[in-house]
């Protein structure tokens, strides 16, 4: 006879109140998914490299048109406060001190991929499609490769699109910003 166990789920106030009180570090690498602790994997040289190349993109975005993070949390669901890469995120006037970012504030979310790639497809780009994320990009460091993910709804983004070498992008929030698929592979 089969027994199916039960997991115990968090919440968002229940995962940052074992910060406060001490059962994780501030430090710890790790992120909330779908009521699931789950560690992140260590940062290697070369995903470390193209965040370094996102945020130099992304900098000459006017300071009051966006907010550039980097793995930040930003919450979705009373169960999920993933920590993606890089986010422009709609101006804040306190920068988000009182709450972290929730969707509808997410111009555009950047998850860069080697040894994650498969969950980081398969399982966040799910989730941040069902939270309405409006583009999401994934660096595949693997296929040297950038997917763009747009239109999101609950059972997926109906529009995915692959940008190669020598190819460039730029975001829907910002048509006029021409981002290089090389210099974001290096």
């Amino acid at each position: 006879m089969s027994v199916q166990l039960q997991k115990r789920l968090f919440t968002v106030k229940e995962y940052h109140l074992m910060t406060e009180a001490g059962i994780l570090l501030e430090d710890d690498r790790v992120e909330l998914i779908e009521g699931e602790i789950v560690k992140m994997a260590a940062i290697g040289t070369r995903h470390a490299s193209c965040v370094r190349r996102l945020i130099r993109s992304f900098s000459v975005i006017p300071q009051n048109l966006a907010i550039l993070g980097v793995q930040d949390p930003i919450q979705l669901t009373e169960r999920t406060e993933p920590q993606p890469d890089v986010v422009l995120l709609q101006p804040c006037a306190d920068y988000y001190a009182t709450a972290h970012p929730i969707p509808s504030e997410v111009l555009l979310l950047v998850e860069v991929s080697d040894s994650t790639v498969d969950y980081d497809r398969d399982v966040k780009v799910s989730i941040y499609a069902r939270s309405l994320i409006q583009e999401v990009w994934l660096v595949d460091l693997v296929e040297n490769c950038l997917e763009v993910y747009r239109q999101p709804g609950p059972n997926g983004y109906s529009l995915m699109l692959k940008f190669w070498r020598g190819q460039e992008v730029a975001p829907l929030a910002f048509p006029d910003l021409e981002v290089s698929v090389d210099f974001i592979l290096g």
